[in-house]
């Protein structure tokens, strides 16, 4: 039966009671012949008495609603852990039940404000990483492309830099670059908690610095900082400008030639429009807050790099290579097993000794993942075993007891 209102039907209704009949009604009303037909059978809807209520479902965690409400009152709201206790008390029901059940129970939580400040000329700067996919390159070499972004906490100036990586390596040296490009460093440098920086940063304990970034931190003089765990909030002057990188620089980008051309690129649009727009919240131009910030920093020369006399211990593979910065050098097959020291200088180029002695002398390779130097083949030497190999592997054998050796004669003595 086409679902009619009520008032229809209640006209209809009314209609076959003065004696109208259904084809007339079928005219007058366009309604369909069948329609009126059930109506009609259907008798007075003023007298039709409501369906029955539907019987009230239950649920085999009945019995355990209260016990759930107490334990969440109690502030346990792990459905994990609601679970398995009332299965110990006899629940046979499955967790999604009590999952629906628990999640209107939950308090509200409302958002943790944040307190927005403001920095001293010179005080900070923060820094972070952001993914930009991947670089494909002509010889068909497929790369991540990541962004490492500083910004200065008074005047809001930028520097941004593109990389293949977030090594510590990689890290130190766009730092360095930041350094160089803003001619100061700031007294105290804000990230989030990066493994090239943070081993770990308890919530409630103080930060356990990686080695490496302590001493790199101390030779450049500046304070490292890390945000709380999961208030990346706090280092929000950071954030915006790479969503201003995506949105803005990104789609400017039509032709890339590598990273090197990406870099001129975002330099570019750093000095003519990210440095120059009117602040959101400073209300000013960061290139005209720019000179308050380096004025209060710490002067940083060129020359001054953390890397430049640091010592790299390395092990010596079985090939005669040691494995560092993404490349393999050369060393010797007589030094296999044994710790050398790589360091790399002031002109570029990369030494290898140990101790005093200098083994190698490299050039910097030009392409990622370069074999730095040959050797000769192997030498031929001979082979020498002591004794039995040992080895828990394969079959094991259970050695015979010993046994006395007798002639046959005196087995005819005692025979019978």
């Amino acid at each position: 039966m086409r679902q009619l209102g009520r008032d229809d039907r209640l006209a209809i209704d009314d209609d076959l009671q003065r004696g109208k009949s259904i084809s007339h009604l079928h005219q007058e009303t366009g309604h369909d012949r069948q329609t009126i037909r059930d109506i009609r059978d259907a008798g007075d809807p003023r007298q039709r008495t409501s369906p029955p209520p539907s019987p009230v479902r239950t649920s085999l965690l009945d019995p355990y609603h209260q016990y759930i409400r107490e334990r969440v009152q109690a502030g346990c709201v792990n459905t994990a852990v609601l679970f398995d206790e009332i299965r110990q008390r006899g629940y046979a029901g499955g967790r999604s039940t009590v999952k629906n059940f628990v999640h209107p129970l939950r308090p509200t939580l409302l958002p943790e404000p944040g307190q927005r400040f403001e920095t001293a000329p010179g005080r900070q700067a923060q820094c972070d990483w952001a993914s930009f996919g991947r670089l494909a390159y002509p010889d068909g070499t497929v790369r991540p492309l990541w962004i490492f972004i500083l910004t200065l906490g008074y005047s809001r100036c930028l520097y941004i830099e593109f990389v293949h990586d977030t090594r510590q390596d990689t890290l130190f040296t766009c730092l360095e670059h930041a350094f160089e490009a803003l001619g100061s460093v700031p007294t105290e440098i804000l990230s989030d908690n990066m493994t090239p920086m943070v081993i770990a940063h308890p919530g409630d304990g103080p930060v356990q610095w990686h080695p490496r970034f302590a001493a790199f931190a101390a030779f450049h003089g500046f304070t490292p900082k890390a945000v709380r765990p999961y208030r990346g909030q706090t280092k929000g002057k950071v954030e915006r400008p790479i969503r201003d990188v995506r949105d803005n620089f990104w789609p400017r980008v039509h032709r890339i030639e590598g990273v090197a051309d990406l870099n001129r690129q975002v330099a570019t649009w750093v000095q003519t429009v990210a440095d120059v727009r009117i602040h959101g919240t400073t209300h000013q131009r960061p290139v005209d807050r720019r000179a308050a910030d380096i004025a209060a920093s710490t002067a940083w020369s060129s020359s001054h790099r953390f890397w430049y006399g640091e010592d790299i211990v390395r092990r010596v593979y079985n090939d005669g290579y040691v494995r560092w910065d993404g490349h393999s050098w050369a060393v010797g097959y007589d030094w296999i097993g044994q710790n050398i020291v790589l360091q790399r200088q002031s002109t570029g180029v990369v030494v290898i000794r140990v101790g005093d002695r200098v083994l190698h002398t490299y050039p910097a390779p030009t392409h990622p993942h370069d074999l730095v130097g040959t050797l000769g083949p192997i030498p031929t030497r001979p082979r020498t075993r002591t004794g039995p190999a040992v080895s828990s592997r394969g079959a094991h054998h259970v050695s015979a007891p010993d046994v006395e050796q007798r002639s046959l004669a005196a087995y005819e003595e005692v025979a019978p």
